[in-house]
C-alpha cells in the first residue's frame, strides 16, 4: 500500500522528501526496513533507521513517525481507545475533579515549624 503524502502535515511531507533526498531511498525502502527489524517502539525504531540508513535523528524520527501513524505500513500500534460514554464517563470525570479538588495548590506556601 503506498503512502498518501496527501494526508501528511505539511512538515511531515517536507520531513520525508529531504529524508529521501538524503539517503537516496523511498520511503517504501524505510518502511521495509522498519517492518523487518521487528522492533516495536519508537524511540528503537528510530535508531535503528539511523543505524541502517545512515539518516539523522530528525529525519530518522519523522519517518519513524509517519510508519507509526495508522494505515502507513507500521504496525497497528496506535490502537485507538473506545469513546466513553454515558455514567462511565460521569464517572470518571467525577473522580478526576475529586482529585483535582483534593491536591495541594502549587502556589500555596509551606507552612513554618517553630
Amino acid at each position: 500500500m503506498a503512502l498518501d503524502r496527501s494526508k501528511l502535515h505539511k512538515g511531515f511531507q517536507t520531513y520525508l522528501a529531504n529524508a529521501e533526498k538524503a539517503s537516496g531511498k523511498t520511503y517504501e525502502h524505510f518502511s521495509l526496513v522498519l517492518s523487518k527489524s521487528g522492533l516495536k517502539k519508537h524511540g528503537e525504531l528510530r535508531s535503528h533507521l539511523m543505524k541502517a540508513m545512515g539518516l539523522g535523528h530528525g529525519h530518522a524520527n519523522a519517518v519513524t513517525a509517519i510508519w507509526l501513524m495508522p494505515g502507513n505500513g507500521g504496525p497497528a500500534l496506535a490502537i485507538e481507545k473506545p469513546a466513553v460514554k454515558g455514567p462511565v464517563k460521569k464517572a470518571a470525570e467525577a473522580s478526576a475533579k475529586t482529585a483535582r479538588k483534593a491536591a495541594p495548590a502549587k502556589n500555596s506556601p509551606a507552612k513554618k515549624k517553630k
